[in-house]
């Protein structure tokens, strides 16, 4: 179905985000809640997010580098035998510090080099005029994976414990390889330094990339956390994220055409302000519904601006440096995590509420900078 309507080439790359995302979408949630259930503290999976924040700093020039030289579909092979081990390391071996960390930096490395080839992987298949469309189909196909993915996922660990949803995530990474064997290959040859991400050029989107970090980590960790503590239990954590990814699924086409009906600068205005809502709204539900809805809602605001903004910066790569600008996106990014989940840690000693309110206002006020920080792009 996916070839009929999109060119081959990038239809197998949307195919393939389908099913890792099935994946990918049941960890990103469960994970931080398997380590909080198996230790009784919710510092565990406040130092394991920091760990993925500050390693997925750390490691963003060398895995592009070997991108570059090795090709992106290659990255996306090995993004394989990083993801799986973590997996079977939940499932398998007890509790520990050392097996958190171990768990941290693996799943961290894989979401890497899975994240930074889809990008690279985007831009080469795509041309810029076509970029806000083809946004929608690489955001909204795929993103029917992360909706089904997070429902799945706490379903059957509400049923059958987390070792169910571990092996539906084992099965949907390795159902992800079919498509993925159809990629051709593609190669940039260039070689990056760390002080060739800090050009004049760049600098104005620094502070939008870290803001962006700040809001992954808000809207899908944390809240996944605060939903499985405070809410209802790992059901309503899948839930919610599932409802956040209807929301991107609904408006992924619709923000496509309205951005060929206005400026890219007022609908990321406009989306970002009612995503900034979202993360007040967040820090205030008291009961499961509101929980849901707010999540809705959450991804119908996300995604209005997400589309336009993620063409921006795909814009911006591919007449400058593929490369040097996606480094310097998942360091900024990286960044963003790591200053969320500092917060999340220390304010965790005046109560767990007030840690999760936390990290929920600053990524409203990170959404809320968004609109003025793009502006000052081109």
């Amino acid at each position: 179905m996916i070839e009929g309507t999109l060119s081959s080439e990038f239809g197998d790359l949307v195919a393939y985000e389908f099913f890792k995302n099935l994946a990918l979408s049941a960890l990103g949630i469960f994970i931080p809640i398997i380590l909080f259930d198996a230790s009784g503290s919710l510092v565990i999976p406040g130092i394991y997010l920091l760990i993925k924040g500050l390693v997925t700093s750390i490691s963003a020039v060398p895995i592009m580098n070997y991108l570059s030289g090795k090709g992106f579909e290659k990255g996306l092979y090995l993004s394989y035998f990083f993801l799986l081990p973590p997996i079977l390391l939940l499932q398998f071996v007890e509790y520990s510090h050392s097996l958190m960390v171990s768990v941290a930096v693996l799943y961290s490395l894989g979401k890497t080099l899975h994240a930074e080839s889809k990008k690279l992987e985007f831009t080469e298949d795509t041309e810029k005029g076509e970029r806000d469309k083809r946004s929608a189909d690489m955001t909204s196909i795929p993103n029917m994976g992360r909706f089904l993915g997070p429902m799945i996922a706490g379903s059957l660990s509400a049923l059958y414990g987390f070792s169910a949803l571990l092996t539906f995530a084992v099965s949907m990474i390795l159902l992800s390889l079919i498509p993925l064997s159809k990629l051709d290959k593609s190669i940039k040859k260039t070689t990056i330094k760390t002080k060739d991400l800090y050009k004049k050029e760049y600098r104005p989107y620094i502070p939008l990339l870290i803001a962006r970090g700040i809001q992954a980590i808000a809207a899908v960790s944390i809240y996944g956390l605060f939903t499985y503590e405070f809410l209802s239990g790992s059901f309503g954590s899948g839930f919610v994220r599932s409802l956040d990814t209807l929301g991107f699924v609904i408006v992924a086409y619709l923000s496509a055409w309205i951005t060929d009906k206005a400026s890219r600068k007022t609908v990321i205005g406009v989306g970002a302000s009612a995503a900034a809502i979202t993360y007040v709204a967040r820090a205030l539900v008291q009961t499961p519904f509101q929980g849901f809805l707010v999540a809705f809602a959450g991804g119908v605001a996300f995604k209005l601006y997400h589309i336009p903004l993620f063409s921006q910066l795909a814009d911006e790569a591919q007449s400058t440096s593929e490369t040097e600008f996606f480094a310097l996106g998942r360091i900024c990014t990286g960044l963003g995590m790591a200053i969320a989940t500092i917060l999340f840690i220390f304010m965790l000693q005046n109560g767990a509420r007030l840690a999760f309110q936390s990290v929920f206002i600053l990524a409203a006020f990170a959404t809320m900078t968004l609109p003025l920080m793009e502006r000052k792009i081109k």
